[in-house]
């Protein structure tokens, strides 16, 4: 359950390319998230929960502007992440900064290198339990580990969760664990 944000310069990316990049940012990180436990990265009701946010504002490096688009992106995930969160880990946040850096590169039209990377900032943030809410309650990490394991009894709190969360994207309501 990823959120994403984008910090970029004004007018950095056109619409298309924001939207695309929104994507496979969001794809990177269901992928990684529970690695190599799990690949969330097309499960649509884990999509449905994978919001990236794109806030394009006036960036100065040292106090200046700089010449190309200078770039943020904000990765936040539930404390205990099974790929991601912990000292055995760390494979897969250099794999997720990587990604992510190229990702970014790639949706301006930039080819990839240390220099061009400087302009590229990932952050990962991790939020302890029992401070992530959606659906207008707080999840705990056993909800959200059943969320995304597809468990959860029909009609349970993790079902009708799930269940929303695709209805709100307008995806298919029945999701079979």
């Amino acid at each position: 359950m990823p959120m994403i944000e984008l910090t970029t310069t004004v007018g950095a990316l056109e619409d298309g390319a924001k939207q695309r990049l929104a994507g496979e940012l969001s794809t990177i990180a269901l992928e990684l998230e529970a690695a190599p436990y799990a690949d969330f990265g097309d499960v649509e009701y884990m999509q449905a929960l994978a919001w990236c946010f794109v806030n394009e504002q006036d960036v100065f490096v040292g106090g200046r502007r700089h010449t190309k688009p200078i770039y943020r992106v904000v990765t936040t995930f539930p404390e205990g992440a099974p790929g991601l969160w912990g000292p055995l880990c760390a494979g897969n946040r250099q794999k997720l900064v990587e990604r992510v850096t190229a990702a970014v590169l790639a949706a301006e039209g930039t080819s990839p290198s240390i220099t061009e990377a400087h302009r590229v900032w990932v952050h990962l943030r991790f939020l302890p339990d029992g401070q992530w809410g959606g659906f207008g309650d707080v999840i705990p990490m056993q909800d959200t580990a059943s969320y995304s394991l597809g468990r959860g009894e029909p009609g349970s709190k993790v079902d009708r969760r799930r269940q929303a969360a695709l209805e709100s994207v307008g995806a298919p309501e029945r999701v079979e664990a």
